[in-house]
């Protein structure tokens, strides 16, 4: 199937539109875009011009295009999977020569996907706790340069790490790093003090299990400016799989997965649930979710991440499961959970003048809802369209992708190498 494209002035009318500008819902306008921009917002009573395209709306609510700000969009199929989903950007957590192809792939036109914002490779240290290690290993300094270098030589955003690396080791690396321009984030550290990394410009912790422990470390960093992406969906994996019995194919669309993806999932999952039971690891998750807590407490710098393909989490589809339980779980509104999804990662990303809000000069990114997500913010789902610049897909289109794209074989999908 093939991408459909507006041709001219394309305006949606009669339905509310949920800007994510200032909090409301604007009842009694129409959405004007036109070559894959928003022209205009206008009251209902304005004259149509003769040569637009309506979309009649009514009943719908029309929101930015979710943001999932934490993917590994390292296999094709995701990519109708995001859209499907709603989800028309990511901000992809572990880049390589591969990810930069694609990247500039969806921006011409020539592949379909979210538009991808990513990170380089994985730094880390000497990690044995990790098999089949994909991770840059920072042994000297000569390493720091190399992987700030391929980062810098790809167009990447974010210099990505773990925190296993030796301090003074690290220290250069958010040195070097601040003075090429390239914002650390990651799972922050598990040697060098807190303080110190934030002071250096960690610019995002990855999940809430990276949080640090100590209250004053996590006020610390919200304090000082640090984002948080909680990634709760692939946080709870561990409670759900290995201890409380959860089953891969109760989770909604693992049927639609490619056979040869479920068949990985199952088998990924067996061995990590089993692992986990040898070593009777039963951390204490209400405490890990209470940091997160925490970090709300003194901050609004919270973007909505998936950690997608893990096993049990379906590419674009979890990002409702992430913001209900950003609501139910973390105490967020509805509406700062979806500002979590569009307007927060957007400004993280430095796209505002671009993405994420319903505004004139924006990208046209959008997805056409049949139920209000600030009544029930698992809405997300009851997608009628989705719009991508000047790209605009139906619900049975979309679920066409979804079809096609379950019936790949392991052949048929592309696969990123994860090295340099």
């Amino acid at each position: 199937m093939e991408n459909t494209r507006i041709k001219g002035l394309t305006i949606l009318k009669n339905g509310q539109l949920l800007t994510m500008n200032d909090g409301s819902v604007l009842k009694d306008a129409d959405l004007w875009i036109e070559n894959g921009k928003i022209v205009k917002i206008s009251d209902r009573k304005e004259t149509i011009p003769e040569n637009a395209d309506v979309i009649d709306v009514s009943g719908c609510v029309v929101m930015p295009g979710m943001i999932d700000s934490h993917v590994h969009y390292d296999e094709s199929y995701m990519g109708d999977f995001f859209l499907a989903s709603g989800v028309t950007s990511v901000r992809n957590m572990q880049g390589f020569a591969g990810h930069a192809k694609w990247r500039d792939e969806i921006l011409a036109g020539t592949r379909r996907g979210p538009y991808i914002y990513s990170s380089g490779p994985i730094a880390d240290g000497e990690d044995p706790t990790i098999p089949d290690n994909t991770n840059i290993i920072i042994r000297s300094k000569a390493d720091a340069e190399n992987i700030i270098a391929y980062t810098k030589k790809y167009g990447f955003l974010w210099l990505k790490t773990y925190p296993s690396m030796e301090p003074k080791l690290y220290k250069y690396l958010l040195r070097r790093a601040a003075e090429e321009g390239l914002p650390p984030c990651g799972h922050m550290t598990k040697i060098l003090d807190y303080k110190s990394l934030i002071d250096a410009g960690y610019s995002c912790c990855e999940h809430t299990s990276s949080l640090p422990r100590e209250k004053e470390d996590i006020v610390y960093a919200a304090q000082h400016g640090m984002w948080f992406c909680p990634t709760h969906v692939v946080c709870k994996t561990l409670p759900d799989y290995v201890w409380n019995g959860k089953q891969l194919t109760e989770v909604e669309h693992f049927e639609d997965l490619p056979e040869c993806i479920r068949k990985r999932w199952e088998e990924e999952n067996e061995i990590t649930c089993e692992n986990y039971r040898k070593l009777g690891i039963k951390p204490d998750f209400q405490t890990i979710i209470d940091r997160g807590r925490t970090f709300l407490e003194y901050s609004d710098r919270v973007m909505a991440g998936t950690d997608c393909p893990y096993a049990g989490v379906v590419p674009g589809f979890a990002m409702a499961d992430e913001l209900e339980s950003l609501v139910d779980a973390y105490g967020m509104t509805r509406y700062a959970a979806l500002a979590a999804a569009t307007s927060r990662p957007a400004e993280y990303i430095g796209i505002s003048d671009q993405k994420g809000k319903l505004l004139p000069g924006l990208d046209s990114d959008l997805i056409v809802l049949e139920e209000n997500p600030l009544e029930a913010v698992g809405a997300v789902r009851k997608i009628r369209m989705v719009f991508q610049g000047e790209n605009v897909w139906d619900k049975e289109v979309l679920d066409g992708f979804l079809k096609a794209a379950g019936r790949l074989t392991q052949e048929e999908i592309e696969f990123i190498p994860l090295k340099i």
